[in-house]
């Protein structure tokens, strides 16, 4: 374990692993951003540990075996004038995405063009857009934030093709990928590397019928599924008909027609394991068998030791955010 802390004003790297107590690398599939948490020694009185000066805006670098899984910037630090330790939290760049707004029209073009433009606008570089060739007729933001702009385009051409999109900050880049990526070669198992896990499960968000409306409210369409209603009864949401999306396809992707279950646990920690990935499970003792996508995830090394935290789902989920149309 690597940790360098950066002064780009100063040109200047240090390697401060030495000081290191802990690390918790972070994120969520519904917030995309990942965070980094590290305490480091801090006992005034030591002569023999000396530090440079760590401040908000510094910039860290998080290295597991020569590949670097985080860079991110300060953006706060909690200490105390007594001997113990001081911690920092820093995030990637997706936070400049998270709290930067902008004013934009689009129409007629892609959600992939979309990113691209306003990534250019904010300059965060990116690495690759997956390519949708979805046409977005129009799309209007008012004072939006750009991972919400980014986000909604992509969840128009969800709402067309099905297809699921993950966004993520790898190697000090933005990029959007398929959600379709497993973390191969690894099964948590509860004879192997699992070390703790619950379950909850709630009929809490189900949706089994779908109405489609258009746009002068006239009911013109319905999707349902008779399993889930026969079972739960009737859940029912409306969807009105968009420019350029497949109603029946948008509508269909509305339904969740299972009770929503969350499974937590603790295991000894993969870095492949990752929010927005899907992992296999196999846990005699609640039952869990087969492959789960994982909600959010949180590794920490400490003490020697390496372990994870993960909220798994068992559905697919992206972070779905609307847009707003010009009106005719």
């Amino acid at each position: 374990m690597i940790v360098q802390l950066i002064k780009p004003e100063q040109n200047s790297i240090y390697d401060i692993s030495d000081a290191i107590e802990s690390v918790s690398w972070s994120g969520s599939i519904l917030s995309a951003g990942r965070s980094l948490e590290f305490s480091i020694l801090n006992n005034p009185y030591d002569p023999d540990l000396k530090l440079p000066l760590v401040s908000v805006g510094d910039y860290i670098s998080f290295l597991i075996e020569a590949e670097e899984l985080f860079y991110g910037q300060i953006f706060s630090i909690e200490r105390s004038a007594s001997i113990g330790t001081i911690t920092y939290t820093a995030y990637d760049m997706m936070k400049n995405l998270l709290e930067s707004t902008g004013k934009y029209n689009f129409k007629n073009t892609t959600p992939e063009a979309i990113t691209a433009q306003v990534l250019a606008d904010i300059q965060v570089p990116y690495s690759y857009l997956e390519p949708t060739g979805i046409n977005i007729k129009s799309m209007l933001c008012d004072s939006k934030t750009y991972y919400d702009i980014i986000m909604g385009a992509y969840t128009q051409a969800y709402k067309v093709t099905g297809n699921r999109y993950l966004p993520m900050i790898w190697q000090r880049a933005f990029g959007v990928w398929l959600a379709v990526y497993t973390v191969g070669n690894f099964v948590l198992s509860d004879d192997l590397n699992m070390t703790a896990t619950s379950i909850s499960e709630t009929l809490d968000g189900i949706k089994n019928k779908i109405r489609i409306y258009d746009d002068k409210g006239k009911q013109v369409g319905e999707v349902k599924d008779d399993s889930s209603l026969q079972k739960f009864g009737t859940f029912q949401d409306i969807y009105t008909i968009e420019k350029g999306v497949d109603s029946t396809t948008a509508a269909k992707n509305m339904l969740k027609v299972n009770p929503e279950q969350t499974i937590s646990l603790s295991a000894i920690g993969d870095k492949n394991c990752l929010s927005g990935y899907s992992v296999t499970v196999k846990d005699t003792a609640t039952g869990l068998s087969g492959k789960y996508w994982i909600k959010t995830d949180k590794h920490t090394w400490q003490n020697g030791t390496y372990l994870m935290e993960l909220e798994l789902s068992f559905e697919q989920l992206m972070d779905e955010k609307e847009i707003d149309e010009e009106k005719e």
